[in-house]
């Protein structure tokens, strides 16, 4: 390749090219110019000056001059310039009519071009340098028969002969104009395309086929593939340079950005992105599993430690995957093996195993044991991760180790009415429509005595009222919960703020732990005028982990004048030394035992049990699920304290007029 030259470079190489050769051609073009166009001129103002000889002697000779004065009037003309000179020679026509002038006849016959112009050819030649000759035939005109009887029109009668310097040859103002424009178009259509087309190789081309070639670009196939541009133009090559190295860098960051698009940062495991991509249009089996209250391990560990631990799992996991499977980290601590061949049962037991039996490095993590449960849906093109979830989600409601998805079965009906109880709520919250509605609690001693419990209810659009065990279960584990317990307390204290009731309120082990929670209990009671006539019901169903927490809140509970009940007492996994450990005011003994109280032996004797032991520590009792006369007189005759269930009365809007009674 030449060496490259830059644009200025080009630029003045052109101009200076251009100046040379506008230069030769102008002095071609002049002297050629010179050459025709003062032939032509000078043919023309010889034309005009024999003419005007010739107008001058033909007047004299219509006054009867005579040749003598003829000549007297050339010689006159001849001075008028030094080197003009004129002479007119007679034909043979006038020779015949007005006779012979023999120094004239002599150079007729001397010289041919006179000869030639007697035949009427008009005659121009250059005698010496500077110098024209002209010979002008003068033809016969109608006006001239009068005295030339012997000819006819159109016959030559003689011939001017004119002798004259060019310089003095005159050249109109307009001719000159014309010549001097038609010469400077010429001069500047020659410039501009020799400067097009020199532009339009060197620069021009080059770019527009760089432009092209970066249009042609594509991210798949050749990004950071380098171009080339074929010019040996400096600025052309830099501009192909840049964008070569350009278009690498974009390169590299393009890969990054797509590693990191389709890779999980923690694990280094293919992401859902990458999932994605990877069944795109294909029918495949997925197995997705979540580690096991990993959100507890994460609280108690730490992040970072919770971190280390994923990474951990993802390389076990690694070492367990069957052949032909992929694994996936989806997002938190759920992961996915995927295959594009059926999962057999046995095959996610061993997994699962598998993954029980791994022991980890992580410092103090060395002892731990983990589980995860499984969703596994069957060679599906479509919703992949969600169906599977479907069957995650029902593998941890029945406490099994995984679940299959099954089109059209009870796990996506019970899916699509999850997802349509959480938007109802959230409406209902936003809407200011859930309500409370009060059940009635009979105190035997004291039957005078007005206690409720407050429940809460869901009013939909239509008007129609569902009770909690509709929509409770499916939000319990969703932020809505938190929302929902404050939206009962707050509506509870202010129902009962100006009647003279007692009532009573459900609290969950995670509403316990809700510190805004407590702290609303605590600004509510601190307020309330008859703290007293307060209960907090805890479901003792629900397990206990941090029993420090619990007691601390009953501490400041009782602190607060208020009381502490443990309600569903005995349907849960719970003894009486989980029980001493809680100082309560009541155990509101489980529907379970209450229903069959009256035909199971077993069912009264444990309740006999409870309520012998609650009166040795002091605790008050209550009977929930009363629905009918016989089981009120028997929980009478065993010696529990309070009556409650629709035998009392059914939850309802509150009514401090109607009366509690059996």
């Amino acid at each position: 390749m030449d060496k490259p030259v830059t644009i200025r470079q080009l630029v003045l190489k052109i101009i200076a090219l251009f100046f040379f050769a506008s230069l030769a051609v102008e002095l071609f073009t002049g002297f050629y110019l010179k050459e025709r166009t003062l032939e032509t001129l000078a043919i023309e103002d010889a034309r005009r000056t024999s003419e005007l000889v010739f107008e001058n002697i033909y007047t004299k000779m219509q006054g009867m001059w005579t040749k003598k004065d003829i000549q007297e009037i050339l010689g006159r003309l001849n001075a008028l310039h030094r080197d003009l000179k004129i002479g007119v020679y007679r034909s043979a026509l006038v020779e015949a009519q007005y006779g012979r002038i023999e120094e004239d006849h002599l150079k007729l016959a001397s010289d041919p071009l006179v000869q030639r112009a007697m035949k009427g050819e008009e005659n121009i030649s250059t005698i010496e340098k500077g110098t024209i000759r002209y010979l002008f035939p003068v033809r016969v005109e109608k006006r001239c028969l009068s005295c030339h009887t012997n000819a006819k029109v159109g016959d030559i009668n003689g011939v001017v002969d004119i002798v004259l310097p060019i310089r003095q040859i005159v050249v109109s103002l307009d001719r000159m104009i014309y010549y001097f424009t038609l010469l400077f178009a010429i001069f500047l259509f020659i410039f501009f395309f020799f400067f097009y087309k020199v532009f339009k190789k060197n620069l021009v081309d080059p770019l527009t086929s760089l432009s092209k070639k970066i249009a042609d670009v594509d991210v798949d196939e050749n990004l950071g593939k380098p171009i080339r541009v074929d010019s040996n133009c400096h600025e052309c090559l830099l501009l192909e340079r840049s964008f070569n190295s350009l278009i690498l860098k974009i390169r590299f960051y393009y890969d990054r950005l797509l590693d990191s698009y389709l890779t999980d940062p923690l694990t280094g495991l293919g992401n859902i992105n990458r999932f994605k991509r990877d069944t795109e249009g294909k029918a495949a089996t997925m197995l997705l599993m979540n580690v096991d209250r990993f959100k507890d391990l994460n609280d108690y560990y730490g992040f970072e430690t919770g971190d280390k631990l994923l990474r951990e799992i993802a390389a076990k996991l690694e070492t367990v995957v069957p052949e032909g499977a992929k694994l996936y980290r989806i997002g938190g601590s759920e992961f996915a093996m995927v295959c594009f061949d059926a999962f057999d049962p046995n095959e996610v037991i061993d997994i699962l195993e598998k993954i029980h039996d791994m022991t980890f490095e992580t410092p103090g993590l060395e002892e731990l044991r983990i589980s995860m449960t499984a969703g596994i849906v069957q060679m599906q093109k479509e919703r992949l991760i969600e169906k599977a979830s479907i069957a995650l989600n029902a593998a941890k409601e029945r406490n099994k180790p995984f679940e299959y998805y099954r089109n059209s079965g009870e796990i996506e009906e019970s899916y699509e009415l999850h997802i349509r109880w959480m938007k109802e709520v959230e409406d209902a919250i936003k809407e200011d429509r859930l309500i409370l509605h009060y059940q009635p609690i009979l105190n035997l001693g004291d039957p005078k005595e007005k206690k409720y419990e407050a429940l809460i209810r869901l009013v939909d659009r239509e008007g129609k009222i569902h009770a909690p065990g509709e929509f409770l279960g499916v939000v319990q584990k969703s932020r809505l919960y938190a929302q929902i317990t404050r939206i009962v307390i707050e509506k509870s204290f202010d129902a009962f703020s100006h009647c003279n009731c007692s009532f009573g309120i459900n609290l969950s082990i995670n509403d316990i732990k809700d510190e805004m929670c407590r702290n609303t209990i605590f600004e509510l009671l601190r307020h309330y005028q008859n703290p007293e006539r307060v209960t907090f019901e805890i479901l003792e169903s629900e397990e206990v982990s941090d029993f420090e927490l619990v007691n601390s809140f009953i501490e400041n509970i009782h602190a607060l004048g208020a009381k502490v009940a443990i309600d569903d007492f005995g349907s849960g996994y719970s003894n009486f030394h989980y029980l001493l450990k809680m100082d309560v005011d009541y155990y509101k003994i489980d529907a379970s035992l209450i229903r069959h109280i009256v035909e199971d032996e077993d069912s009264r004797l444990l309740v006999e049990i409870i309520v012998d032991f609650a009166n040795k520590l002091g605790i008050k009792t209550v009977a929930e699920y009363v629905e009918n006369e016989a089981i009120a007189e028997c929980c009478k005759a065993i010696g529990i304290d309070y009556l409650q269930g629709y035998h009392i009365g059914k939850p309802g809007p509150l009514c401090e007029d109607k009366p509690i009674r059996l």
